[in-house]
């Protein structure tokens, strides 16, 4: 069972690649069709990680607009601090858990 202070380091990381996704999000929709694929960060909880994950605009947009969502390429999700509540190909949708997830919610 992860701690919570690991639960918060990991949606703190999260919540960074998030915001750098909103911001891919905005360029893309200045420039773009919101049809158009898109290569957005991998949002997992390794801060290391440079992944990209391909998709429109529009699938962005409808995973961003819930509290608590993070994209993730498979086997980047940590279990210990975070549940998959969905598969799409080429990446899961994680929520986090305990203090990461109230976390999540307070700041966003």
């Amino acid at each position: 069972m992860a701690t919570a202070e690991r639960e918060l380091r990991a949606a703190q990381n999260q919540m960074l690649f998030r915001s750098v996704n909103g911001r891919i999000k905005e360029l893309g929709e200045k420039v773009l069709h919101a049809a158009s694929q898109v290569d957005f960060a991998c949002e997992c909880n390794d801060a290391e990680c440079h992944d990209a994950i391909a998709m429109t605009i529009e699938e962005f947009a409808a995973i961003d607009a819930k509290t608590n969502r993070f994209i993730v390429r498979p086997g980047h999700e940590d279990l210990d601090v975070e549940d998959v509540v969905d598969t799409r190909g080429s990446y899961l949708i994680v929520a986090k858990r305990g203090a990461g997830r109230e976390f999540v919610k307070q700041n966003s």
